[in-house]
C-alpha cells in the first residue's frame, strides 16, 4: 500500500473509533452541521468535495475520499455493508442499464439529479466513468456531462456524430463545439425548435442547470459534435 493511501486508512480508522467511542446517542442529536468552508487539497491538487462541520471536525463522503486517492468503495446490499478495498483502483456503480431508455424517462433521471446537484452546487469531480465514454475521467464540463449520462444510460454504449442535423437530438444527449478554452460539453435537457435547454458546469465545478443555445449558435460553432447512447 502507497504512503497515501496508507495515511487515509489511518484517518479512517481513527473516524471509526471516534464514532464507537463518542458520545452518547443524545448528545449526538444536538450535534449540528454546516458546510465547511475550508478547501482540500490531494497532492497538492485542489479537490472539490461536499463537507460538513461537525462537532469540530471535517466530514466528507468515504465515495469522495477513495474517488480523489483511488481506492476500491462497494456497497452491499444482501448484507447492508461497506466494503474498502485498498488493493483496486476505485470504479463508479452504474446504474442498471436500461432496456429502452426514452427521453421522458432520461429526464425524469436529470430532474431527480438537479434535486441531488441544483443550480451552485459542487459535483463528485474529477468523475471516473465505467462506461467507456469519451470522457472517462473527466474534470469539469466533461466530468458533469458524463455523470449525467451515465445517470440515464447506465453502460450502455456511445455513438459520435459530428456536425449532428437538429432532429437527431435528444434529451440525454451531449453537445460538444470548440471555445477559446479547448471545448465546453453540455447535457441536453429538452429541445424546441430553436433552442436546447441544457445542464452544464465550468471550471469552477458547479451544476449549472436551464442555460439555452440556439440552433443557429451551435450550428456555426467549429467542432460542434453529438454524443448519445441511445440504441440505434
Amino acid at each position: 500500500m502507497n504512503r497515501k493511501r496508507e495515511a487515509i486508512f489511518i484517518g479512517i480508522g481513527i473516524l471509526a473509533g471516534l464514532a464507537l467511542s463518542g458520545p452518547t446517542s443524545a448528545s449526538a442529536q444536538q450535534l449540528t452541521a454546516t458546510p465547511t468552508t475550508q478547501t482540500f487539497y490531494v497532492d497538492g491538487q485542489q479537490m472539490w468535495f461536499e463537507a460538513y462541520h461537525i462537532h469540530g471536525n471535517n466530514f466528507v463522503k468515504l465515495r469522495d475520499i477513495g474517488r480523489a486517492v483511488d481506492f476500491g468503495v462497494t456497497y452491499g446490499t444482501a448484507t447492508n455493508s461497506v466494503y474498502i478495498d485498498s488493493t483496486q483502483p476505485y470504479r463508479e456503480e452504474l446504474p442498471a442499464t436500461p432496456s429502452a431508455p426514452t427521453e421522458e424517462s432520461v429526464q425524469a433521471t436529470l430532474a431527480q439529479l438537479r434535486e441531488t446537484y441544483p443550480t451552485g452546487t459542487v459535483y463528485p469531480t474529477p468523475y471516473r466513468s465505467t462506461s467507456g465514454g469519451p470522457y472517462y475521467r473527466g474534470p469539469h464540463c466533461s466530468g458533469w456531462a458524463t455523470l449525467c449520462s451515465d445517470a440515464a444510460f447506465g453502460d450502455l454504449p456511445w455513438r459520435r456524430v459530428d456536425n449532428p442535423s437538429w432532429n437527431q437530438i435528444r434529451s440525454g444527449d451531449l453537445l460538444r463545439y470548440d471555445n477559446s478554452s479547448n471545448g465546453h460539453v453540455v447535457v441536453v435537457i429538452s429541445k424546441t425548435d430553436e433552442y436546447v435547454k441544457v445542464t452544464e458546469s465550468g471550471l469552477n465545478n458547479h451544476a449549472r442547470w436551464g442555460g439555452q443555445y440556439f440552433k443557429w449558435w451551435l450550428e456555426e460553432q467549429p467542432g460542434y459534435t453529438l454524443y448519445t447512447r441511445y440504441p440505434e
